[in-house]
């Protein structure tokens, strides 16, 4: 049986409808605006790929334009209207590929084949917010609350500096362009891989892998695609390949710098793994952390800033999951828990103390 996909009247339309969305995301102008309804009316088919991919594409000015257009429509398309087989989500993914080339062409005025070997971009999250972008190469890039990322291709190399903040890294297999992610004094490296990489301060640093492996070196070493491959994996201390320090982490492992050291690799329980990343399904999971330390994370997501009263408090023991960036939901959650009082200090602090016993 033949692997060359067909395409249906159902892949055609993603396709029409991705270029919708890319036009939606650049601004539609009064004609463009006009063909799209019209485009619309045509089929409830038309309809339901539109608003899927809206909500994958992740833009909030592309939900809100839709909720302008048609003030009628729910945003989320009716459950399993679109039951996408392999092959259909196969054709999705690529719907959404296109989709990215279409913008890098309006912005950058070049094509999607240049884009893929040549590109240059700064992606950026405010504070709170959190956005997916999928790069030339196919590259999905998930940023954290508050972070900078600046990406630049070249024929040999794919290199990303994290100046601040925190992604997660599903990079496309290219074992002929090594694929580093550049944060503080330190540079993690990947051939194909899923990993996690948090940047506290420039000196400290902290990285998760969940699929693959990622070599941390210094950002002043280039590692080649050869290096890579010739760094056998014997154990976790660091090794040299052509006078290469490095250290290697794997699937389900952790990796610690503090003050610019590697700590030992830690192995990772399914739990360890859920409550580093459930920022990527925007949730914060506490686990016997201290109070301090939890606002510290929460902080993370809002203007919000919290004063403890004492140490003792500071010193408390939380566990719970979490929306990121519910400072309401977490409040009323030490209130009735740990029978913490809190006043608001104006706008953008809060005051925690223990609630005085009778």
């Amino acid at each position: 049986m033949s692997n060359v996909h067909q395409f249906t009247s159902k892949d055609l339309i993603l396709e029409k409808a991705c270029e919708w969305i890319s036009a939606i995301d650049r601004g539609l102008n009064k004609n463009e605006k006009e063909q799209f309804k019209l485009w619309m009316m045509q089929s409830t088919a038309h309809q339901d790929a539109v608003y899927e991919l809206a909500q994958l594409w992740d833009e909030l000015a592309v939900l809100n334009e839709l909720s302008s257009l048609f003030p009628h429509r729910n945003a989320k398309p009716q459950k399993n209207k679109w039951a996408f087989t392999s092959a259909i989500a196969a054709s999705l993914f690529a719907a959404l590929m296109v989709c990215s080339y279409l913008l890098i062409s309006l912005e950058n005025g070049y094509n999607a084949e240049q884009a893929k070997i040549n590109y240059t971009k700064i992606y950026t999250t405010k504070v709170g917010e959190q956005a997916t972008y999928v790069l030339p190469d196919g590259t999905i890039v998930q940023l954290n609350t508050n972070s900078l990322l600046e990406v630049a291709y070249s024929k040999g190399r794919r290199q990303l500096l994290l100046s601040k903040g925190e992604g997660r890294f599903n990079v496309a297999k290219d074992p002929a362009r090594p694929f580093s992610v550049m944060a503080g004094d330190k540079s993690f490296t990947a051939l194909g891989t899923v990993f996690n990489v948090q940047r506290n301060t420039s000196s400290d640093l902290e990285l998760v892998v969940t699929e693959g492996k990622v070599m941390i070196t210094d950002p002043s070493v280039a590692v080649s695609a050869d290096d890579f491959k010739d760094y056998q994996l014997a154990d976790n201390n660091a090794k040299k390949v052509r006078n290469i320090n490095a250290n290697i982490v794997i699937s389900g492992e952790k990796a610690i710098i503090e003050q610019s050291i590697t700590k030992p690799i830690t192995q990772l329980s399914v739990d360890d793994v859920q409550r580093d990343l459930a920022w990527q399904n925007g949730m914060l999971i506490f686990n016997g952390e201290y109070l301090s330390d939890a606002l510290n994370e929460v902080s993370r997501y809002t203007s919000t800033r919290f004063e403890l009263s004492s140490a003792e408090l500071a010193n408390i023991k939380v566990a719970g999951v979490f929306k990121a960036g519910d400072v309401e939901g977490l409040l009323e959650s030490l209130q009735t828990n740990f029978a913490i009082e809190h006043e608001h200090l104006g706008e953008h602090m809060v005051s925690l103390k223990q609630q005085t016993k009778s």
